[in-house]
Order: structure tokens, then sequence, then C-alpha cells
């Protein structure tokens, strides 16, 4: 499997205060990988140096083999990086399809861009239904589709998710990680931060655990969800 995107010796700080310490990580095509972590570990902060909203320090962020540390947002968006943050941040007052539509303001073809839709409408059949309805409105669950489906309209290779299971309910947890699968199946590589480590690690092909600013351990998926440090660190001891 070829290298999508390589992360070496990333530093990035705030201030004085150094988020990231040299990180390396890298995510293969096709591929979920997983990045675990407490909250303030510098789990976010690796996504938004990735896809430019943080300047990053020192280190390279090799996507597709091209360095693109210093890039702007759009620039990385147009290339095939796409996250939907922490928080949906959505825009409430705007409909269904607008927010749908947003996503996609870097596509240039038409004919994509109506292609792109019908397949997140597949994925996503209650953003058909509330279609004209303002997002505001949705409920927790929907409008975390509405956030995943927004970044699909930007037809990423590499899409990164912050904290998709991030207050909602078990269920609706479970159905969205089914989503993930999906469009995981369906050819698009991911790259998952999440606070539920057990969830994450299980659909996961690869994992990285992130501690203050260091990757501690990494591993496949399932070798990480039986480590016993990351069962009693992340899993609850399961």
């Amino acid at each position: 499997m070829a290298e999508i995107l390589k992360i070496e010796g990333l530093k990035v700080n705030y201030g004085n205060i150094k988020a990231l310490h040299g990180i390396d990580l890298k995510v293969e095509e096709g591929q979920i990988v997983t990045l675990i972590g407490s909250n303030g570990a510098g789990k976010s902060t690796t996504m938004n140096a990735i896809s430019g909203i943080v300047k990053t320090a020192e280190g390279k962020i090799l996507f597709e083999g091209k360095d693109i540390v210093g890039k702007s947002s759009d620039y990385i968006v147009k290339n095939g990086i796409v996250l939907a943050p922490e928080g949906r941040q959505i825009f409430p007052r705007m409909s269904v399809h607008e927010n749908l539509m947003m996503g996609a303001l870097t596509v240039k073809d038409k004919g994509k861009v109506a292609k792109t839709l019908e397949e997140v409408f597949d994925l996503f059949p209650i953003l058909k239904e509330r279609e004209k309805q303002v997002a505001g409105t949705l409920s927790g669950g929907e409008q975390q589709m509405l956030a995943v489906g927004r970044a699909l309209m930007g037809s990423p290779r590499l899409l990164m998710l912050d904290e998709p299971s991030l207050g909602l309910a078990p269920l609706i947890i479970k159905e969205i990680f089914a989503l993930i699968q999906r469009i995981n199946k369906m050819g698009t590589t991911i790259l998952l931060v999440e606070q539920n480590a057990k969830m994450a690690l299980s659909i996961s092909d690869y994992g990285y655990v992130l501690e203050t600013g260091d990757i501690t351990m990494e591993g496949k998926g399932s070798d990480l969800m039986n480590d016993p440090k990351v069962r009693a660190a992340y899993l609850g001891g399961m």
C-alpha cells in the first residue's frame, strides 16, 4: 500500500507552550488510522496542523509525497485533505443543502458536485429528507452527519474526522462508526481523532497513542485494543 500521509518530526507551539514535541505518523492509502489520547494531548492540534489551520514550528507533513507545511488551508482542501472539525461547526442559520454546498466550494466540476451530493444523500438519507431544513434545528446526530457530509462534498482523498462521537447518544455513536466504515469501503482514507478509544480502535487498521505532545505507542488497532496499558488508560480497564 502507498503512503498517502507522512508526518516527520512535527512540532507545534502556542506561544511558550509546546503542543507537539516532534511526532512521526503515517497513513497508508485505504486505511482507517486512529489517534487516541486524553484531553490536551495534542490530537486536534495535529489535525489542525495538517489542515494548515495552525502553524508548524518544525517538521514535515508529506501528502502524496509533497510537503504541505506552510500551504494555505484552501490549497490543502483543493489537493484532497478535508477536515470535519470537532464540535461539528455547521452553519446553523443555513439550510442542510446550503451547508453541503459550502463543502463543495473548491470543486469546479458541477457534474462531480451533483454526483457527490447523490452519494452523500445515499449515505445519509436523513439529510435528503431534511434538505431544506435549517441546520441549527437538526439533532446532534444529524448535525454530525451533516458535518461529515459537508466534508465529503470536497471529494477528499484523506478525510479527517475530529471527535465525531462527541456528545452523542450510544446508539447514534454506533451508527456514526458504521457510516465511517462505509465511507472507508467506498475508497476514502480516514484519519480519526476520537475520545471513544474502544470504538475507534475496533474499526481501525492502525492506531497511535498521543500523550502530552508525544506519540508513546503505535500498532494495529486490534493490538492496541488488547494492550494492558491502553486498556487501563483509555478503555476503562474493560
